[in-house]
């Protein structure tokens, strides 16, 4: 009666794993979304001052994993942004923090002439926060003249919330770009005490 006993319980803990596993590894949302939105600067008083249109593309599944964290596999792209990255190995895999954002950091091989693997690269990316399906985002853009040369001498990106890049949608105005980003931004900006603007 005891073993009996003891293979029920064992039997129902394979289930519940295997639940949770189904649930939350084996059965990834299907993300497809195409946004339209605003390139803005933070920290201009002219608020009209350096917006531009831009539209976001993103294809992929995410899930989330028995740590409970969110990962997305898949493409993300900004229509007309120029990317060293060969076409054929641009797919990613974004692991969001707990606070909300995720890095968007591509790494590639290159090749000779010959097709022999000549070495590794990794572009890093834009910051990317994203609600549940994606259908709202905020990117932190990353300018050639944000990075600077670290103690190690590796090149480190510098963002910040006094006049940092960024890129908002679904929006057609700077308010509208703005709202969302504190919204999907709240999490990682209560260190700093303050929203973006």
């Amino acid at each position: 009666m005891q073993t009996k006993r003891w293979i029920v319980s064992i039997s129902l803990i394979i289930i519940v794993i295997g639940a949770i596993w189904v649930m939350y590894v084996k059965h990834p949302s299907t993300i497809d979304v195409k946004l339209i939105g605003v390139k803005y600067q933070l920290g201009y008083e002219d608020v009209k001052s350096g917006i531009e249109p831009a539209t976001v593309i993103i294809q992929g599944k995410v899930h989330t994993s028995l740590k409970r964290e969110r990962i997305f596999k898949g493409v993300v792209r900004i229509v007309g942004e120029q990317i060293p990255v060969p076409q054929d190995q641009r797919n990613i895999e974004i692991h969001f923090s707990r606070d909300g954002w995720g890095s968007t950091a591509y790494p590639y091989f290159l090749y000779d002439e010959r097709g022999t693997t000549v070495g590794a690269e990794i572009y890093q990316s834009h910051s990317i926060f994203a609600n549940k399906d994606f259908s709202q985002v905020t990117f932190l853009i990353t300018t050639p003249n944000q990075q600077s040369e670290s103690e190690d001498g590796n090149l480190q990106t510098v963002w910040n919330t006094e006049n940092g890049k960024m890129l908002s949608a679904p929006a057609t105005t700077r308010e509208e770009a703005l709202a969302l980003s504190n919204k999907l931004m709240r999490e990682y900006l209560k260190p700093y005490g303050k929203s973006l603007r």
